[in-house]
C-alpha cells in the first residue's frame, strides 16, 4: 500500500457506469460529519406525525407538532369559559369589595347566620292605607282618625317566622284587626284615642295566625 499526497484540480468517479467529475474545491466546502455548521437553507426530511426519535425535525415537522399561540390561547380561553360559573366565579361589575358600603336590590339567603356590630337599622314603611304588606319591610307607622280595619299581606312561608311592628297614631275611631291575630287572653286592647300605640305581630305559619302584644296609650 502506498502512502503520499496527490494533487488534483478534479477528481472523477464511476456513478453506476457514468464518469462524474468533482471539482476538489467542492470537495472541501462539504460540511463535516462531526459538528457541521450548515449555510443557506438546508433540507431534510419531514417526520410523520407522532414521530418520537433522534432524527432531525423540519420546520415542517415543528409546526404540526406543537400548536401556535392561537391555539393555545383557544385552548386556554376554553377552559377558562368552561371553568367560569363552576370553579371561577363569573364577573360581575356590580360587586364590591365587603369592606365599603354595599346595597343589595335583592333579598339575601345568608344560610350560616348573620353577625352585626354596629347600628342595625329597618327603614320605617309609611302606611297609605289599611293594608300591612309584610313583603316591604318590618316597621311601619300610621295615623287613623276613623274607624279603620286593618288587613296584612304577603307573609313568609309557612315554616319561616316574619314579624313586624305597627306604630299606630290613634286621632279617633276604633281599630279591627284580621281575624287571624290573637292577642293575649284572646282580648284586643282597650285603646285610648289621641294617643300613639305600638303593636308587634309575629307569624310562622303563612299569616294562618298571627300572635299580637300591644304597648298602648303613648303621649304623642
Amino acid at each position: 500500500m502506498a502512502y503520499g499526497k496527490i494533487k488534483a484540480d478534479a477528481i472523477i468517479y464511476d456513478n453506476s457506469g457514468s464518469d462524474v467529475e468533482v471539482s476538489t474545491a467542492d470537495i472541501t466546502s462539504k460540511a463535516n460529519i462531526a459538528s457541521p455548521t450548515f449555510t443557506g437553507t438546508p433540507a431534510a426530511p419531514t417526520a410523520t406525525a407522532g414521530t418520537n426519535t433522534t432524527q432531525i425535525a423540519t420546520t415542517a415537522f415543528v409546526t404540526t407538532a406543537v400548536p401556535t399561540n392561537s391555539a393555545i390561547d383557544a385552548r386556554a380561553d376554553a377552559r377558562v369559559t368552561a371553568a367560569v360559573g363552576s370553579s371561577v366565579q363569573a364577573f360581575d361589575a356590580d360587586t364590591t369589595k365587603n369592606d365599603v358600603a354595599n346595597t343589595f336590590t335583592a333579598a339575601q339567603t345568608l344560610n350560616a347566620g348573620l353577625t352585626v356590630d354596629g347600628p342595625y337599622k329597618q327603614a320605617a314603611e309609611a302606611v297609605s292605607a289599611l293594608d300591612i304588606d309584610l313583603s316591604t319591610g318590618n316597621y311601619f307607622t300610621k295615623t287613623i282618625n276613623g274607624n279603620s280595619t286593618f288587613t296584612f299581606s304577603n307573609p313568609p312561608a309557612s315554616g319561616t317566622v316574619g314579624s313586624f311592628t305597627l306604630e299606630l297614631t290613634h286621632t279617633s275611631g276604633t281599630v279591627t284587626w284580621p281575624s287571624s291575630v290573637k292577642f293575649n287572653s284572646d282580648t284586643a286592647p282597650t285603646l285610648t284615642t289621641g294617643k300613639t300605640h305600638l303593636f308587634y305581630f309575629t307569624t310562622d305559619n303563612n299569616g294562618t295566625r298571627y300572635r299580637g302584644a300591644a304597648l298602648v296609650d303613648y303621649v304623642n
